[in-house]
């Protein structure tokens, strides 16, 4: 009897740290898909933006009436709701996109909004050849899509949340931010030290190296040269990569679009690394959506030669966003 009753002690005592980051969990709500927010204002922890937007989208629709909507990747915070919308006439927009963004959460999105709304106006669709070539869906936690869109079961992805808190890897940087509120090296990927600020109505995402830029000046491409590699100045293209899949997903897209009479945008990125979009999958994009709406900004321009359009390597600035905004609308030309 001893022997048992020290048996079931040993447990209780092995279980009693499980049931304590267990109450962290839950208490902390840290990926914020336990409970539901009004707004989700800005966290330290690096958010499945998937989730964020649409769930930001499905608190206000109903009062203020989305009709317009950006996609993409995390390059689609140069493109500001703000400034898109004083191109659309009283269009009401929102952004949602997605970390490392893939063709087939865009179209899953595209569907999904084609059941919610009665009438989608615009769509700024803002992609890469990274984003075009990716037609099965990721299965990380940061890019899971909310289960209303990707059919998944919501216990199947409450735990996937659940596991990743519980992973080493995770749960350390986690646990030493919580208790010192100090950003170090290694949590890198878990922790984000910018603290973007997010318009917690729209979606849109405010860098604040921004502010940085304003106070440095020319010096803030000094102090970050290191994230900008050099480019080698000649004529560089992508191999072609869209294929059947992404082909049919593109086009079950252009469908919704020419149900809803969407007027749809397609801005292919200009990349810091100035490698052109194939021109095979540019002329099969416009044979999809039309060659007035796709306008290719990839490659050697005059917007891919400026450094100061660019935070660092991979993302640029709401300025060049504008820039090209106004190409795409006010001339009605293609961008190339």
């Amino acid at each position: 009897m001893r022997t048992f009753k020290g048996f079931i002690l040993k447990c209780v005592l092995f279980l009693v740290p499980f049931f304590v980051l267990a109450g962290f969990y839950f208490y902390d709500d840290p990926f914020k898909v336990v409970r539901e927010y009004k707004k989700y204002d800005n966290d330290p922890i690096f958010l499945n933006e998937d989730y964020i937007g649409w769930k930001t989208y499905k608190n206000y629709r109903d009062s203020l009436h989305f009709d317009s909507f950006i996609l993409g990747n995390s390059c689609t915070m140069a493109f500001l709701t703000s400034d898109w919308e004083k191109y659309l006439n009283g269009g009401r927009a929102i952004r949602l996109y997605g970390t490392a963004q893939r063709l087939a959460a865009v179209h899953r999105k595209v569907m999904a909004l084609d059941k919610e709304e009665k009438h989608i106006a615009n769509v700024l669709l803002v992609v890469d050849a990274t984003l075009l070539r990716e037609y099965q869906l990721s299965t990380g936690y940061m890019h899971l899509l909310p289960p209303e869109i990707c059919g998944m079961n919501k216990f199947k992805f409450q735990s996937q949340f659940a596991q990743q808190f519980f992973n080493p890897k995770f749960m350390i940087p986690y646990m030493d931010y919580r208790i010192y509120h100090q950003y170090r090296p290694y949590m890198m990927g878990i922790v984000n030290p910018d603290k973007n600020t997010r318009n917690t109505i729209t979606n849109d995402l405010w860098n604040p190296r921004e502010k940085e830029i304003a106070e440095l000046g020319d010096s803030y491409w000094e102090k970050y040269k290191k994230g900008f590699r050099p480019r080698s100045g000649q004529d560089q293209t992508y191999p072609p990569v869209l294929m059947k899949p992404q082909i049919k997903l593109l086009s079950e897209i252009a469908k919704v679009f020419q149900s809803h009479h969407t007027n749809c945008k397609i801005i292919i990125n200009p990349e810091y690394k100035q490698i052109r979009m194939n021109p095979a999958d540019v002329k099969q994009l416009k044979e999809i959506f039309g060659a007035e709406n796709v306008y290719d900004f990839s490659g050697i321009n005059q917007y891919t030669n400026e450094i100061r359009n660019y935070y660092e390597g991979s993302h640029y600035r709401p300025c060049l966003g504008r820039q090209l905004l106004d190409s795409v609308y006010a001339t009605h030309e293609p961008g190339r």
